[in-house]
């Protein structure tokens, strides 16, 4: 009896220490997953700080490049529409996650859309400066092609137009191939060509 009695109480202080050396193993286990969660908490933290940094610093950058461009189009609206104090304006905004842009015109009080409160004019001049802007910058190309593009400016300031289109490609080495109907241009362009139709359309150097 005794054999069998020290035989269970052996088996019994057996499974104690297994028990015990499983429970200080879940108690190791335990710590250590504790310390590599703070370690994640501590990398999200982390990481959304540096990310609100990167927005933030993205967010500033957009924004004095945003208002470069605001001055530039503002510029060149005052060399060509020269008899107006017009404002470009472009208006910042977050929507559904991403940066919006809208584009508005100032003339004294009144603020809108450049084409439909202030009409094609200011429009055009908008766009072409816009563009020639865009490939300067992103050094994408060096020849911009416009049909007609200007035609809905007012004659009155086609020459000034002219004239900023020349300086403008001249300064930033973009070339500009233009056709139009208007002589203005052609006076002040550093190469004109002429379309004759014969039995097909030939080009003709303009002499100026």
């Amino acid at each position: 009896m005794e054999s069998i009695a020290q035989q269970r109480y052996d088996q019994i202080f057996s499974n104690s220490e297994k028990i015990r050396n499983y429970v200080d193993f879940l108690e190791l286990t335990s710590n250590e997953l504790e310390s590599d969660i703070q370690n994640l908490n501590y990398e999200q933290d982390l990481y959304q700080k540096s990310s609100e940094i990167i927005k933030k610093w993205l967010e500033d950058s957009i924004k004095q490049n945003i208002e470069s461009v605001a001055d530039l189009v503002t510029t060149g609206l005052g060399h060509v529409i020269h008899d107006q104090k017009l404002t470009f304006n472009i208006n910042q905004e977050m929507k559904y996650n991403k940066i919006s842009m809208n584009f508005s015109l100032i003339d004294g009080d009144a603020e809108g859309d450049p084409l439909n409160m202030f009409g094609g004019g200011p429009a055009c001049i908008i766009s072409f400066i816009l563009r020639v802007a865009t490939m300067a910058r992103l050094g994408t190309a060096n020849l911009l092609i416009l049909d007609e593009s200007l035609s809905s400016l007012a004659n009155y300031y086609v020459p000034e137009a002219a004239n900023f289109m020349k300086k403008l490609s001249e300064e930033t080495g973009i070339n500009i191939l233009m056709v139009t109907h208007n002589d203005e241009f052609i006076e002040r362009s550093h190469i004109a060509y002429e379309g004759v139709k014969t039995q097909s359309l030939q080009l003709r150097k303009v002499s100026r």
